[in-house]
């Protein structure tokens, strides 16, 4: 059974239908990946997994249980974690209370702290940003701080949307590597990016979302040596 099960759902804006009909499963332990085009349905997708949209149809099922009614809270608490699209750090409170939010729900603070020390070691700038307000971060340093945030909450399965967008080209490739460690321990990823070659080339497996419907699925590698693929998102 895959961890993450989406089962021929429709998701609409009003009377707008933004996703019709899509299904899609991640395995325990894989990087997965959606590429499409600015409206193809990725980030409304993610949105529907962690419980900021309702399906009108169609079944979300997360280790086997059917996430249908639960709110965004309740399935954030089950191990599914958002990294938001534009970041969305608290901007008015230091790196430090960034990454204490990240945790509000553990009870553990021995554990915490023993991933607060992760974090820096995953992360070594945030290490000297600690007390720096977040607003005043870089851009790339403000998706560490989302991305360490997300971690500390230990998710089973990791959610990400566009976390290369707006960045440096060199930043862009410490966030794909980055994304491959966080991976390589234990993490599972759903990943949703625009940069097609770079999400394909690490993923275990990719969809090719257009117009709400998936339209190509298959290992990251083989979709990224698709000529339908090259064409439309790699010219």
């Amino acid at each position: 059974m895959a961890l993450l099960e989406i089962d021929a759902i429709h998701v609409f804006y009003d009377k707008i239908e933004a996703l019709k009909g899509i299904s899609l499963a991640v395995e325990q332990r894989q990087i997965v990946t959606l590429v499409g085009g600015n409206g193809a349905g990725k980030s409304t997708t993610l949105r529907a997994v962690s419980g900021l949209l309702h399906p009108r149809q169609g079944t979300i099922r997360f280790d086997g249980r059917d996430l249908a009614g639960l709110g965004a809270h309740d399935i954030a608490a089950t191990g599914l974690v958002q990294v938001p699209e534009g970041r969305r750090i608290f901007g008015r409170l230091t790196v430090a209370e960034n990454l204490e939010m990240g945790a509000f729900t553990r009870r553990d603070r021995h554990a915490v702290a023993e991933d607060r020390d992760r974090m820096m070691r995953l992360f070594p700038r945030l290490r000297e940003r600690l007390k720096q307000v977040a607003g005043t971060l870089s851009g790339g340093e403000q998706q560490m701080l989302a991305t360490a945030r997300a971690l500390m909450a230990r998710p089973r399965l990791l959610l990400m949307d566009e976390p290369s967008m707006g960045l440096a080209p060199m930043l862009v490739e410490q966030v794909f590597e980055t994304i491959r460690t966080i991976n390589a321990q234990g993490v599972t990823i759903l990943l949703v990016e625009q940069n097609a070659p770079a999400a394909l080339g690490i993923a275990d497996h990719g969809y090719v979302l257009e117009s709400g419907r998936i339209v190509l699925s298959g290992a990251g590698r083989e979709l990224l040596d698709d000529e339908r693929v090259r064409r439309a998102y790699l010219g």
